[in-house]
């Protein structure tokens, strides 16, 4: 049974910056009035954040590290990484995770910027096979980083770090 990474301790990923993510590509609309709603205090809400996996240890280690930060920002505890292949843990086993440690629903949330193939097809039909193992469990898929400000601001940041 998983702690989740809130409570893992992992190497720091210094300076790889913290953005934001929302909004809907899946099984149900996060934002929307029929789907799953609740702030950070509110119980029983599963975050899953997912990215692509990588056979390099240190780079799945990354979302690791920044899940300490999502736990920090947003007062979740109910969270879990996951790597959508090559790597451990997986989609499922985060759900699976989250279903043990109490989640009544679940969003799963792409730590990937731009809507390609993964988020539009991959992560849908991965995060529906997942789902049948919970019957009437609320599964959404927030949508990924994409264009933000926010995005912006950090790429400025490393732009002026690099001529530092």
């Amino acid at each position: 049974r998983s702690a989740g990474p809130c409570t893992r301790r992992a190497p720091s990923f210094a300076g790889m910056g913290e953005t934001r993510s929302t909004h809907r590509v899946g099984h149900r609309d996060a934002t929307s009035r029929d789907g799953i709603r609740g702030g950070a205090s509110e119980g029983g809400i599963g975050v899953v954040l997912v990215d692509h996996g990588s056979r390099r240890g240190e780079a799945n280690e990354a979302l690791d590290a920044f899940a300490r930060v999502y736990c920090r920002r947003t007062g979740r505890d109910l969270v879990e990484v996951a790597h959508m292949e090559l790597a451990q843990p997986t989609i499922g086993d985060a759900i699976r995770n989250l279903t043990d440690r109490g989640a009544r629903a679940i969003v799963v949330a792409p730590y990937f910027l731009s809507p390609g193939r993964h988020i539009a097809k991959d992560i849908p039909r991965i995060v529906e096979e997942a789902g049948r193992d919970h019957p009437g469990l609320d599964i959404a898929i927030a949508k990924p980083i994409g264009i933000d400000p926010l995005v912006a601001e950090v790429i400025e940041e490393r732009v002026k770090a690099a001529l530092e």
